[in-house]
């Protein structure tokens, strides 16, 4: 059987329009085209003169090994007086059949107005229910010239693995809720973090190296020096959170700009990681690195794919890949988040991490729909109320759902943990919506379990939930605003799981370790009265599941469990976790 490998880069259709005879074959008679000059040769030309016509052709392609598969399409356009933007205009698009015989349409982003010949793409996830495709080229209901040469359509990613056994525990890596706020390195205070600590009670909060600056991030000639002196500011946080017992989630944000435009940028950022990863293994304050702020802000590249590909630049999964096999060989046990690609609400674009790596996490920002939660940021722009209609789709805590669901079905499919590394809505919004699209929000994570930080925490006061709701307003209420105690009323649960959560290194006291047939547990300062206990392999399979009711102490028999290095979880009787370690068994110990 060949390798899945030798599908990536295999040529789906290709169409430089030059033998000119096959031309009609292909795309039927020129009544809605002509054979003009190309980028290289000739190609075809669009010429529209009414906004009400449809001047497109279509040819079909092939499904073979396709399904499943992420593709690149992409083309050489020019375009004279092209009006029209989003659904009229220039038109190169998949047109898809699914088996419940519905279209699905895969497009280009249209170009408008007057530009010479430049190349345009996209990556496109063929899905699991589409029984045909045809490619579908031209102008629709616009006006004006649109050319179009050198056509291209190759595999650039594989299907994603099969679904694992559904018995295979959710390791969030860390007990109870991670439930905080992003700071802004390079502004926040100590004095604002001790408060968001002991007066607010959050419990962690997400930083970037590099914040908002630096858009240049990894093309900029000082990128090293500018390192070291974000690393040097992050110590200064990492000083303040171990006073006062906030958890860091530590990113990389303007200096990760650039991933995709060279593999001279794509090694610095490796580089950088293993920095990072070798100043704070050991710090306790830090629980995880969170490799690529909203990655796809970097380039075009991949998200628009172009012909030919650069193979050498590691499209997003492959680059995670790597940086999380460099960092494992230096930190073996932090947190380390991947987030999405494309500001997508799915991580159907990252192959999952090789599921023997412990502690990955995968991640998205939650910001949908977009004109309700940054509505007349920039200036007038229409209002938008939540529940509400929002451009035709009416918004309500059920579509937040249905929103959300790819997200949810790759947790269940592939058993991994998730975090909401943003959330937020203005705070501008009519009828107090931001409050309750926030309290929807967090309702639908805390029923997930998944973990979460606002956006942000005295950053800038658009998103602030201690000012007002008046546009643009600088005034700070008297009184809390019930969006400020939203957040404080889930922070105080944090307090709450403290008390009955301890460390990894706290769990309790177990022995003997590396262990030959049984381990023993004292577990009298978990405080909690009935739970259980899992021992699980480096794959998460629970190996052992014992029940544990008003124990001080208990024993479980290891002597069926094969020699190696296992995790251990002990759960109170809500599944939430109170203690965790590791356990090395050696049968061969004397």
């Amino acid at each position: 059987m060949p390798s899945l490998k030798a599908q990536i880069n295999r040529i789906i259709f290709q169409e430089n329009f030059e033998t000119h005879a096959n031309i009609p074959t292909l795309w039927g008679p020129a009544v809605n085209y002509s054979v003009a000059n190309g980028s290289t040769g000739t190609g075809l030309l669009f010429n529209s003169s009414n906004s009400n016509t449809n001047l497109t052709v279509s040819t079909p392609i092939s499904m073979v090994n396709l399904v499943g598969r992420t593709i690149g399409i992409s083309a050489s356009v020019k375009g004279e007086n092209l009006t029209g933007g989003g659904n009229p205009g220039m038109v190169i698009q998949l047109v898809g059949l699914t088996s419940s015989g519905s279209n699905r349409y895969y497009r280009i982003p249209p170009s408008t107005g007057n530009f010479d010949w430049k190349t345009v793409g996209k990556a496109i996830k063929i899905d699991d229910d589409l029984v045909s495709i045809s490619l579908n080229i031209g102008i629709y209901n616009a006006t004006g010239k649109f050319w179009l040469d050198d056509l291209h359509i190759q595999v650039i990613a594989e299907p994603l693995p099969p679904a694992r056994d559904t018995t295979i525990a959710i390791d969030k890596t860390h007990p109870g809720m991670f439930r905080g706020m992003n700071v802004r390195s390079n502004t926040i205070t100590k004095s604002d973090l001790d408060e968001l600590s002991t007066d607010w009670k959050a419990n962690t909060i997400r930083c970037q190296i590099g914040g908002n600056q630096f858009g240049d991030g990894l093309l900029l000639s000082n990128y090293d020096s500018i390192l070291q002196a974000e690393m040097i500011r992050m110590d200064t946080l990492v000083k303040w959170c171990t006073s006062n017992g906030l958890k860091m989630n530590v990113g990389m944000a303007g200096l990760s700009q650039g991933l995709f435009s060279s593999i001279l940028a794509q090694t610095r950022f490796v580089n950088a990681w293993k920095l990072i990863a070798t100043r704070y293994k050991n710090v306790a304050a830090v629980w995880a690195y969170d490799l690529a702020n909203e990655p796809i802000n970097s380039a075009i590249h991949p998200h628009d794919f172009v012909w030919p590909l650069n193979n050498e630049i590691l499209r997003w999964p492959e680059l995670a890949d790597t940086l999380v096999k460099s960092i494992r060989m230096i930190d073996a046990e932090k947190a380390i988040i991947i987030e999405s690609l494309n500001y997508s609400l799915s991580v159907d674009d990252i192959q999952p991490i090789d599921f023997s790596i412990p502690n990955i996490i995968y991640s998205v920002h939650m910001y949908e729909p977009h004109p309700f939660s940054h509505q007349q940021i920039t200036g007038p722009t229409p209002t938008y109320t939540y529940p509400g209609i929002v451009n035709g789709r009416f918004y309500d805590k059920d579509t937040l759902k249905k929103l959300l669901k790819p997200l949810r079905d790759y947790q269940q499919k592939y058993r991994v943990p998730i975090y909401i590394g943003e959330f937020s809505a203005i705070r501008w919004t009519p009828n107090n919506s931001t409050f309750k699209y926030l309290k929807d929000c967090i309702e639908i994570f805390e029923e997930y379990g998944w973990d979460w930080s606002f956006h942000a925490f005295r950053e800038w006061d658009g998103w602030s939930v201690e000012h007002s709701t008046g546009y643009y307003d600088p005034v700070l209420p008297t009184t809390k605003t019930d969006r400020e105690l939203l957040l404080r009323s889930y922070f105080l649960q944090n307090l709450t799981e403290t008390k009955s959560l301890i460390t990894s290194s706290q769990a309790s006291d177990f022995y003997p370790n590396p262990a030959r047939n049984e381990v023993h547990f004292n577990v009298q300062k978990l405080l909690f009265v009935e739970g259980s206990v899992e021992l699980l392999d480096l794959n998460g399979r629970i190996k052992i599941k014992k029940r544990i009711s008003g124990q001080d102490a208990f024993c479980i028999d290891i002597s069926s469990i094969s020699n190696g290095l296992y995790f251990y979880k002990i759960r109170n009787d809500s599944g939430k976790m109170v203690g965790q370690g590791k356990i090395i068994i050696d049968k061969n110990q004397p």
